[in-house]
């Protein structure tokens, strides 16, 4: 099996209009029992356990992964990204076991020709996926309050 711990997780749009991030460790693993069955080809977090955001460290805009208490990870976001996430609500998280490039995610138009993606070139073995909330920082204090 190939060693994936030292690939950092990365944000990427499919089709000019989805983001997605993948996640190659075992950085969310604690969370994967919170994940839900919408009945949709890939399961949710819900955005009280968890979720998105954006913030700046050293002037460079990161996406952050995070609860209520923990940052889980950040990653670089582009300027089409942060764009796309002010329109959209949420996120898709790969977590690939195999080695996998932005240029190596295939453009789908929508989530089930993405799952079908993963099922018959990828393998549901060797590659997950969860949805998680994005928030924007009124979002946030909406759902969250000032915490």
């Amino acid at each position: 099996m190939t060693d994936l711990s030292n690939r950092k997780p990365f944000c990427t749009i499919v089709d000019n209009k989805n983001i997605v991030v993948v996640v190659f460790g075992n950085e969310l693993n604690e969370l994967s029992d919170n994940a839900m069955d919408a009945g949709d080809p890939f399961w949710y977090i819900m955005g009280t356990d968890a979720w998105f955001e954006l913030q700046e460290i050293g002037g460079q805009p990161l996406l952050a992964a995070c609860t209520y208490d923990k940052t889980y990870f950040h990653c670089p976001v582009d300027e089409q990204a942060i764009a796309l996430l002010q329109e959209e609500s949420g996120v898709l998280v790969l977590f690939p076991q195999v080695p996998l490039n932005a240029a190596d995610i295939k453009q789908t138009s929508d989530l089930e020709e993405m799952r079908e993606w993963i099922s018959h070139e990828i393998g549901e073995d060797k590659m997950d996926g969860l949805i998680y909330c994005f928030y924007t920082a009124e979002d946030k204090k909406k759902y969250h309050g000032d915490n």
